[in-house]
C-alpha cells in the first residue's frame, strides 16, 4: 500500500506500544521509539514520512513534554501533529500538553475507534493545511500567490483604517521562460 501513512508511537511501556500498534496498524505503517531521544532519532531521519505522532509522557531519558517542546522549536518538525497520550484524564495534565504543543489529548486506556478517527482527522487536517500553504505561496519564486495577496492586503487595511498604504504589485507571467530565454543568451 504506497499511499499509507506513517505514524511514530513513542511510549515506553511493552505492552502499551504493542496495543496501540495492533491498533493503528489496521490503517498506517507504524514506528516505535521506546522515548524521547529516539523519537528525535526517528523523526530526524525520517520527518518528511512521518504523519502523526502519538506520546507517552513519562518516559526514561526524555519525556513526551521535552520531546513536544523539541519538536515546537523546529520549523519542520512542529508541523507534525501530535498526539499525547496519558494514564491521567485529569484537566491539568491534558492542559499540559496542549501548553506544550499537543495537538490532541488522549486517556488511557486505549479506545481503538476513538483513536483511528483523532488520527485520521488530525492527519487530514495537516495534509489540507498543507494543501492550502502551497495555494498560497507561488512554487517557482516561493510570493504570496496574487489571489492571496489581495486578501491579505484587504484584511490588514480593513484592521486599520487609520493608516496610508502604498501598495506595489507587479504581475510576472511565463518567468520561467524568460530564465531560460535569459540563459540562453548568455550561452
Amino acid at each position: 500500500m504506497p499511499n499509507r501513512r506513517t505514524v511514530l508511537l513513542v511510549e515506553d511501556n511493552e505492552l502499551n506500544i504493542e496495543i496501540l500498534s495492533s491498533i493503528l496498524e489496521k490503517e498506517y505503517h507504524v514506528l516505535k521509539a521506546y522515548n524521547g531521544k529516539e523519537a528525535i532519532d526517528i523523526l530526524n531521519n525520517k520527518s518528511n514520512k512521518i504523519s502523526l505522532v502519538m506520546t507517552d509522557v513519562n518516559m526514561p531519558l526524555m519525556g513526551g513534554y521535552e520531546l513536544l517542546d523539541y519538536l515546537k522549536k523546529d520549523e519542520e518538525l512542529s508541523l507534525i501533529p501530535v498526539i499525547v497520550m496519558t494514564q491521567s484524564d485529569s484537566q491539568e495534565e491534558e492542559l499540559a500538553a496542549l501548553s506544550h504543543g499537543a495537538n490532541d489529548f488522549l486517556p488511557k486506556p486505549n479506545r481503538p475507534s476513538i483513536i483511528l478517527h483523532r488520527a485520521r482527522n488530525l492527519i487530514k487536517f495537516r495534509e489540507t493545511a498543507a494543501i492550502v500553504n502551497e495555494l498560497q505561496k507561488d512554487r517557482l519564486t516561493g510570493l504570496y500567490t496574487r489571489e492571496y495577496f489581495y486578501k491579505k492586503a484587504e484584511e490588514i487595511i480593513q484592521n486599520d483604517l487609520d493608516n496610508d498604504y502604498s501598495i506595489i504589485c507587479t504581475n510576472i507571467e511565463n518567468l520561467d521562460y524568460l530564465t531560460i530565454r535569459l540563459v540562453n543568451n548568455y550561452a
